[in-house]
């Protein structure tokens, strides 16, 4: 059928239009470099001619329609954040106000020799020579290098404490307590690792990871404590160092022998790994979209603890903030940090094994999102977190240990039956001392509640039959924190005995460790812990209601007014 005189013009126009945008294309993107502005260029010219294209009569489908909710930073937007509420700081790269050419992403040379990330204990001293070398002259490097140990500890400081705004928008972008939490990290340790490797002519070159979950990694490692070596710091807390057992659940110290902290330590692993992160949200963190009205604040179980707490628990009890290791600002000034994040990123690859890569997130907007790092060959490449998620194609895989905490199921403290009736009896007394002193129903709502002492309410459990694959999780919800302190808190259902609080115990729920900022800003933070295998253990997943325990931990819980405590169900 010929085409009449209005939609000849428009096809003419139309091939008009796309010889240009080719062309500018071609020069702009010559030899695989670009400019910020030139993805945005390409998407919104795609996306005008794309409803040319699109179904028969030219109909647009809801998937056309789709509006991206992607994140990525605007790198000129760079301005001081705070590292702690009474301290400005400026981590801003030079020249940052000017847009900077860069790269998309290549994934490395499959042929290339993969990259073997050994825990640290497991090192000979040809390698712990290799990387003393290879970090001292990264230190060396001057501050305009973005190769420099310097920046590079500066790139936690810029993304974790909202020192850039979101492309696009005013919003701030913040990486931490939510869903972006691993892959960024993964990009940062990734360039670091390369740039170290590139700096001594070894391409084979991998970090070491801190296996801090095996008993035979739970000291901080002996090459970060020889003051002679580039590892050493002094900005730790020296209580704290060999022999000394980590806790990976830091509040305070305790005296609990070497075997007790690491009977601890693992069954602390179980329930971070296992039977309360059963989901992808409760794992990975919150679902965290563009723009302000897409901004979430929760943290999935590892970064709660052990992130959180050993950041906390290997920062120096001298400064006001534990740094460095103890704020997110400083924290990547400490050569232990990228150590510590390497074991974060390998339990990420054992939780995908665990589940089969079934849980592995698949929205788009989650694939998309992209940050910028420096690679070795000095050029600024874009990532989205969609390259990061298989570790074999970036060249890099885990030197495999032994997990035993996958075996410290716990049990509970009382046997189930007998908790039942003691609890009965406690609701019992409870009630019969509100009614002789009159106090209202109104005076026993969690809403606005400051957690200045341990607070147990009574949750109605919402049963019914769960659909195939549904866990029930227990929701501290509108969770507000003010003050700079670190700030812990553990959860507990149907405690009897306060004497037996530990995660040793079935009882324990979970863990809720803060450190207060992140560029989070105000935001209030919703607190999810799976719970589906405790009620099981507990016989309590058919109860009516259940008894939920907050137990303070820090005195800057003081600080911490939460919403209310909730049961809902997640697919």
């Amino acid at each position: 059928m010929a085409l009449g005189p209005c939609k000849w013009i428009s096809t003419i126009t139309f091939a008009f239009l796309l010889l240009i945008f080719t062309v500018t294309l071609w020069s702009l993107e010559s030899n695989q470099v670009q400019y910020p502005f030139a993805g945005d260029l390409t998407k919104m010219i795609l996306g005008k001619l794309e409803g040319w294209s699109l179904g028969k009569h030219g109909v647009i489908t809801e998937e056309s329609k789709r509006e991206t909710k992607s994140v990525g930073p605007n790198m000129t937007s760079c301005h001081p954040s705070y590292g702690r509420t009474d301290l400005l700081v400026d981590c801003c790269p030079p020249g940052f106000q000017s847009p900077l050419p860069f790269v998309d992403f290549q994934f490395p040379d499959p042929q290339s020799p993969l990259r073997i990330r050994r825990p640290v204990h497991a090192v000979d001293a040809d390698y712990i020579a290799k990387y003393d070398k290879a970090l001292s002259i990264m230190k060396s490097l001057p501050h305009h290098d973005p190769r420099s140990f310097s920046r590079q500890a500066n790139l936690h400081c810029l993304f974790c404490t909202g020192a850039y705004d979101q492309q696009n928008s005013n919003a701030p972008l913040s990486i931490h307590r939510t869903w972006f939490f691993f892959p960024w990290h993964r990009m940062m340790i990734y360039f670091h690792e390369r740039i170290l490797g590139s700096l001594i002519g070894d391409e084979t070159f991998a970090l070491p990871y801190w296996a801090w979950d095996i008993p035979q990694g739970m000291v901080i490692p002996d090459m970060y404590t020889n003051n002679s070596s580039s590892f050493y710091h002094t900005m730790r807390d020296v209580s704290h160092l060999p022999p000394q057992t980590a806790d990976l659940n830091y509040v305070s110290d305790t005296n609990l022998s070497p075997e007790d902290q690491i009977d601890l330590n693992l069954a602390f692993m179980y329930n971070q790994m296992v039977s309360g992160a059963r989901k992808t949200e409760l794992f990975m963190g919150c679902t965290y979209k563009a723009g302000k009205e897409g901004y979430c604040n929760g943290p999935g179980t590892i970064e709660l603890a052990p992130h959180n707490a050993l950041h906390t628990w290997i920062g120096s009890s001298l400064n006001p903030g534990r740094e460095d290791m103890g704020k997110f600002y400083s924290a990547a000034k400490d050569p232990i940090f990228y150590a510590h994040h390497a074991n974060i990123d390998r339990l990420w690859e054992v939780w995908r094994e665990a589940h089969k890569q079934q849980l592995d997130i698949k929205d788009p907007d989650w694939l998309d999102s992209f940050f910028y790092f420096y690679d070795e060959n000095l050029r600024l490449v874009r990532v989205k977190v969609g390259d990061v998620v298989d570790t074999i194609k970036l060249g890099y895989s885990y030197e495999q240990v032994h997990r035993p905490w996958l075996n410290m199921r716990p049990k509970p403290s009382y046997p189930p039956k007998l908790a039942r009736q003691m609890l009965k009896t406690k609701e019992k007394n409870k009630l019969e001392m509100l009614s002789r002193t009159h106090v209202s129903s109104s005076e026993l709502d969690t809403h606005g509640r400051a957690l200045d002492a341990s607070l147990t309410v009574k949750v109605r459990n919402h049963w019914r039959k769960k659909e195939k694959e549904e866990e029930k999780v227990i929701v501290v919800h509108g969770l507000e924190v003010k003050g700079d302190a670190y700030v812990k808190f553990d959860v507990y259902v149907n405690l009897i005995d306060q004497f037996k609080i530990s995660p040793k115990f079935r009882e324990f729920a979970g863990t809720f460790a803060h450190i207060p900022g992140g560029g989070a800003g105000k935001r209030k933070i919703d607190l999810k812990l799976g719970v589906s295998e405790l009620l099981e253990d507990l016989e309590a997943d058919e109860d009516e209601s259940i008894w939920v325990t907050l137990l303070p931990t820090t005195p800057s819980c003081s600080n911490v007014t939460i919403g209310g405590v909730r049961i809902q169900y997640i697919k």
